[in-house]
């Protein structure tokens, strides 16, 4: 990092913590209802079979009270120790998966709803703390890179430690206890780098104050879809490589386009990137049975038959479409709020929070075309919402800037007392 700026290296650094921390707490999510299914098929601890989806319910139902608290609280002990928090959480959640109980399980899930809030505001106002006008896209888009590669990992992880196993299997012989204790040394690892992060001015100088998602949806209709392969868990375990391939690919797209991103506006590959989900939320629906998410199915879709080649093909771009949503939006905070980035990131946690609590809690009882059905309504609004977001900011600015006047007077023929009123004018009117 000797040739990096100081910006550039502390993002690098949050962002290789992230990739570490992430490589576990994806991989668990990607498995969860798969893995609770087969808990409760076999009556372990209570759990019962839609229990992953509830689980993730609560998760972000938390995730959604804790934006009440995370701005107070990253103001107060700044985004560095905010993340070192939520980090603490994950480790007591992967703890309880240790010894599988549907109470234990489902009460340690509002812990870590509540601190996955602070880890990502935290994370947030670190990563807009750190960088300016000549490096918002690289260092947004990067720091995305490195967290999703952390999909790439976990899916290569999976892919050698199965060898052809199913998640079933491994629960049968107790082998998945080595996957949480790897998850947990990952997260301390993690949680011990991030306390070493340098503190940035403006945290020490500031005063106290998944966007819809069908990523956890998506890998239970793989896996619940038997006609894709007799083995679907190895399956899955591609899909993750391949998506976490995608978000690296979206990123990598972003940083190769900022000066594009800069003439065209945010707001152009925002509207881009949802127009691509809602073309892939239209051939999960075409390709995919019906009923996947809610348990094993012999079916197939409506008008394709599903394959490994599709699957991945969609995969690989629902991770290259939110890789792009990602990055814009870190990029319109760190633009556009730079100050109150705690409390903004709090804000977009919250309602992210709440759209992924409703899309969990009827993932219970909805099929897939009722899933993708809320999703490309949700997207339709969001490219509304940030259409009406740009025009705003636009105005705002040409109000601030349509006022100026510049006097072509010599600069030279002018007293200091005129120079000085003339400098005072023209800051006040920006």
């Amino acid at each position: 990092m000797a040739n990096m700026s100081k910006q550039t290296s502390n993002v690098v650094w949050v962002s290789l913590n992230m990739m570490v921390l992430f490589t576990a707490i994806l991989s668990h999510e990607f498995i969860m209802e798969p893995l609770l299914h087969a808990y409760a098929s076999r009556g372990t601890g209570g759990i019962q079979e839609k229990d992953g989806y509830l689980a993730l319910c609560i998760v972000y139902a938390f995730n959604a009270v804790g934006c009440f608290v995370a701005p107070w609280l990253v103001t107060r002990i700044s985004g560095k120790w905010s993340m070192v928090v939520g980090i603490a959480t994950v480790f007591l959640y992967e703890f309880a998966y240790l010894f599988p109980n549907r109470i234990s399980i489902l009460s340690i899930s509002c812990i870590v709803g509540i601190g996955t809030t602070f880890l990502w505001v935290g994370q947030g106002q670190y990563i807009s703390e750190n960088v300016s006008d000549n490096n918002r896209e690289k260092n947004t888009s990067m720091q995305w890179a490195f967290f999703k590669m952390s999909l790439v990992f976990g899916g290569l992880l999976f892919l050698g430690f199965f060898h052809g196993a199913s998640i079933e299997s491994l629960v049968d012989n107790g082998q998945v206890q080595i996957f949480v204790i790897f998850f947990m040394i990952l997260t301390i690892l993690a949680s011990i780098s991030t306390c070493f992060l340098p503190q940035t001015n403006m945290s020490q100088d500031r005063a106290p104050e998944p966007f819809l998602r069908a990523s956890a949806i998506y890998p239970a209709c793989i896996k619940f879809t038997s006609r894709l392969s007799s083995n679907t868990t190895t399956t899955l375990a591609l899909g993750m490589v391949v998506t976490g391939a995608g978000q690296v690919a979206g990123s990598l797209a972003v940083t190769a386009s900022g000066r594009r991103v800069r003439k065209l506006g945010e707001h152009a590959f925002i509207i881009l990137a949802l127009i691509l989900h809602i073309v892939l939320f239209v051939m999960i629906s075409l390709t995919f049975p019906n009923d996947a998410p809610l348990g094993h199915t012999e079916g197939t879709g409506p008008v394709f038959d599903p394959t490994v080649s599709m699957a991945m093909t969609m995969s690989f771009f629902l991770g290259f479409g939110d890789a792009i949503l990602q990055t814009q939006v870190y990029a319109y905070i760190a633009k556009y709020y730079q100050k109150e980035s705690g409390a903004v990131f709090s804000c977009f946690r919250f309602f992210a929070g709440i759209a992924s609590t409703i899309m969990f809690f009827v993932a219970q009882f909805f099929n897939l075309a009722e899933h993708l059905c809320i999703l490309i309504i949700g997207a339709c609004a969001a490219g509304i919402a940030i259409v009406l977001f740009h025009q705003s900011v636009n105005r705002s600015y040409q109000q601030k800037t349509s006022v100026v006047v510049v006097s072509v007077m010599p600069t030279a023929r002018r007293t200091a007392p005129q120079n000085a009123r003339a400098i005072a004018r023209v800051e006040a009117l920006t």
